[in-house]
Parts: C-alpha cells; structure tokens; sequence
C-alpha cells in the first residue's frame, strides 16, 4: 500500500514530533539517531519510526519465550522478515536507505550470535572447559582418568542430542537463513570437535577402547546440525561407530 500510493503519502504525511521520538527513546531505551532522520522525508521518518516501534514490540514479545534459545530464534526470523521486505522493495529500499538496512541487519547478526550463546556455549564447554583432567591449555592432562574422559564425553552427547531433538523440529522459513546459522554453529563446533577427538586419540589411542566413547563421528555432527531448523523431528538413522 505505501509503495503504491507513495506520491500521495508524501504529500499528505508530516514528520513525527521529535519530541514523541525522543520520548519513546527514553521510554524503550531505544536509539534514533535524529541527525540522519532529518534527511529524510517525513513518509521516510515515520516508516523508521514504525520499524524502531515493531522492534521494540517484537522484543518484548520475545520475552513470552521460557527457552531464551527460541526467544532468540523469534528475533532471528522477524528481524530478518523486516530486512528482506525492505530489500524486495526497491521503492521502500530508497526511502528507508542503506544506513537503516544495515542497523536492521546488523540487529540480525547480534541475535545470532544472542542464540548460539544460549544454546551452544554449554555444549563446546564439555569440548575445551579447564576441568576435569584438561589443563589451563584447554588439553588433557597425563593425570587424566578413563573415567573423566567418559563422563566428558558422555555429558556431551547427552546435551548436544537434547538442543538437536529440540531444535530440529523449530524452524526457520528462509532457506539461506537457515543455512547461515547452522553454518555458524558448524564453524565453531566441527572444529573444537575433531581437536577433543585428537587429544582423547592420543590417551586412549584409537580402535575398540575408542568406540566405548565416541558415539557420533564428525560427519554425524555435521549431519545433524544440517536437520535444524526443519520444523520436523529428524528421524534418519546414524551410521554406526
């Protein structure tokens, strides 16, 4: 509607009252920067207003959430939902202008990074933590015991299988949304991963004492990481070790 009757609008429509802007900073704690606004048109100013508006709605709304992991799946998708909207729209793309585009983006990104903190931080902790037989280096210890070394191990798979039978059935609509976060968990998990997988070959050496330990390869993990997101439980059978 906007795009259609913008001629219209931008006759009829005036500016906000700065001082209801800075009013609603003051109120949500959010940041409008009023020397970019005053380059713009007042149909411009008033759709940034109602997009600062929308976000502070949508993060209230997150706060509903009692897993802080899907409150910031929530953002994620919406955040998104309102950059590529814009993006698709090249009359809006002008109005609204690169400056705003990127703040919307980088909005994105930061619950990104929100979401792997509260998902997967725990997770990578049983990989490289300074406990149980692993020195401050982030390896193990020669003082390290079999015993350790399996409840390490056994506290990993326990936690990564519950966020995967979880979160593989919360989805994400965008396809290269999707990909980008598990691309993102990938580049930190695989590797953390394979050097835990080394330091463990190299006290226990490889073979069947191994396979008392280790129940998903890294291919597994890549697999698995892979089904998020899918809006579905994932039901395909692992290889065996």
């Amino acid at each position: 509607m906007i795009v259609s009757y913008k001629k219209t609008l931008t006759q009829l429509t005036k500016s906000p009252k700065e001082e209801d802007m800075r009013h609603f900073n003051d109120q949500t704690g959010t940041y409008m920067e009023f020397a970019e606004l005053e380059r713009r048109t007042p149909l411009a100013v008033h759709l940034i207003w109602i997009i600062y508006i929308l976000q502070f709605k949508l993060e209230c709304k997150s706060k509903h959430y009692e897993d802080p992991s899907l409150a910031q799946l929530f953002m994620i998708n919406n955040f998104h939902c309102i950059v590529q909207k814009i993006e698709e729209s090249p009359v809006l793309l002008e109005m609204i202008g690169d400056y705003y585009v990127e703040k919307l983006t980088e909005n994105v990104r930061q619950a990104v990074i929100r979401y792997q903190k509260s998902t997967w931080d725990r997770i990578f902790h049983c990989l490289t933590a300074d406990e149980g037989g692993v020195d401050k280096s982030g390896f193990f210890s020669s003082r390290v015991s079999k015993r350790a070394l399996g409840e390490r191990v056994k506290s990993f798979n326990a936690m990564f299988e519950e966020v995967h039978q979880t979160q593989a059935t919360w989805f994400v609509p965008d396809l290269q949304l999707r990909e980008d976060i598990r691309l993102s968990i990938l580049e930190v998990l695989i590797p953390a991963y394979r050097s835990f997988l080394g330091q463990l070959d190299s006290h226990i050496g490889r073979g069947k004492q191994r396979e008392e330990f280790i129940k998903y390869s890294v291919e597994d993990l890549e697999t698995l990481v892979s089904s998020l997101f899918e809006g579905c439980p994932y039901t395909t059978t692992l290889r065996s070790q």
